[in-house]
C-alpha cells in the first residue's frame, strides 16, 4: 500500500500510510479512560494550534501534557522508575540493556505477520505529530486511508469505521493562557 499525502483546510500536509505488524506489535488500548484521553488528544493534534493550558500547569514537569488522563499518570510513574535506574550510572545496567535489545531484534526477525495493519496520519514538517489506528485486512485498511485522508483535507476528526485508535502524539509546545495585561507586572500606577 502506498503513501497518501493530502493538505487540510489550515495547509497543514499530512502523509497517510499503513503497514503491517507484526505479531506481538499491536497496542490496543484498554477500554474505557484510555480510549476516551486519545479522542480527546486527537482533536487537539489535528487543531491549527496546540492546546491551551491554564498558567496553573507552568513551570511544573509535563505541564505541556494534557492534565488528568489515568493513561498518562502510569508513563510517567514509568518513565520515573526507568529514569531512577538510567541515573545509577552502572555498566551493568547499560550491558544488560544492549543484550536485551539485541535479544529483541533477533526475536522480531523471526516473528510471524499478522493480518493487522496499522494506518498513520502523520503532520509533514519540523515538529511531529500524528495518530495511529488499527484495522483487520486489507480491505478494512484501505477504507480507513481513504476514510483518514478525506476527513483531514475536510478539516474533520478521522473516525474510520472498524479501526481502533490506538496512538495519538502532538510535539508542538503548548500555549499558555495570559493574565490581563498590567497585573503583577513593573511599578504599581499612581
Amino acid at each position: 500500500m502506498g503513501r497518501v499525502v493530502v493538505q487540510d483546510c489550515w495547509g497543514v500536509r499530512w502523509s497517510v500510510r499503513a503497514r503491517r505488524l507484526r505479531r506481538g506489535e499491536s497496542c490496543r488500548p484498554w477500554p474505557g479512560p484510555e480510549e476516551e484521553s486519545l479522542r480527546r488528544r486527537l482533536a487537539g493534534v489535528l487543531a491549527p494550534r496546540p492546546l491551551v493550558l491554564p498558567d496553573a500547569y507552568r513551570g511544573l514537569p509535563g505541564g505541556w501534557r494534557m492534565p488528568g488522563d489515568s493513561a498518562d499518570v502510569a508513563i510517567r510513574e514509568t518513565l520515573a522508575e526507568f529514569g531512577d535506574l538510567r541515573s545509577a550510572g552502572s555498566d551493568v545496567w547499560a550491558v544488560a540493556q544492549l543484550v536485551r535489545l539485541i535479544r529483541d531484534a533477533v526475536d522480531h526477525r523471526r516473528t510471524p505477520w499478522t493480518d493487522i495493519w496499522e494506518v498513520e496520519a502523520a503532520a509533514r514538517g519540523r515538529i511531529r505529530r500524528w495518530a495511529r489506528w488499527e484495522v483487520d485486512g486489507v480491505d478494512a485498511t484501505e477504507r480507513a486511508i481513504a476514510t483518514v485522508s478525506a476527513a483531514l483535507e475536510a478539516g474533520d476528526v478521522p473516525r474510520p469505521f472498524g479501526t481502533t485508535l490506538v496512538d495519538v502524539v502532538d510535539q508542538r509546545p503548548a500555549v499558555h493562557e495570559r493574565r490581563s495585561a498590567g497585573l503583577g507586572r513593573g511599578r504599581p500606577a499612581g
